[in-house]
């Protein structure tokens, strides 16, 4: 019994004794980052509003994203076109629709040049 009681208590002593390591992180951040990252959110918001649809007819690397780019802005085929960088893809989309039934019958005529377009409702 006196084992068990001086074991208990040699045990707690330690507990009490010991303590983990203790640190802290210093920051430094430029105020402009939180400037530019709330007029990023401003501008996100203001891009799509909720109940808008929109086709994403690329995913991929930078090259591929500026070639097809490129190409869409020469040939105009689509009135509004909007990119965006999701790490590590460059995305673009294309179109505003209000209506699902709409966005589906763009998707079809979409689908005959970019076959991996889909409709997205971003959030």
């Amino acid at each position: 019994m006196k084992k068990i009681l001086f074991f208990f208590l040699f045990s707690m002593a330690m507990v009490f004794k010991t303590s983990a390591q203790n640190d802290s992180i210093i920051i430094n951040q430029d105020s402009k980052l939180l400037k530019v990252l709330e007029l990023k959110k401003i501008v996100n918001q203001e891009a799509f509003t909720s109940g808008q649809y929109t086709v994403q007819i690329f995913s991929g690397n930078f090259k591929d994203y500026q070639d097809l780019l490129n190409l869409i802005n020469e040939e105009k085929e689509f009135e509004e076109v909007f990119f965006s960088f999701e790490t590590p893809y460059y995305k673009i989309r294309v179109g505003k629709y209000v209506s699902k039934i709409k966005a589906i019958k763009e998707l079809k005529k979409i689908k005959k040049k970019y076959p991996s377009a889909f409709i997205l409702q971003p959030n």
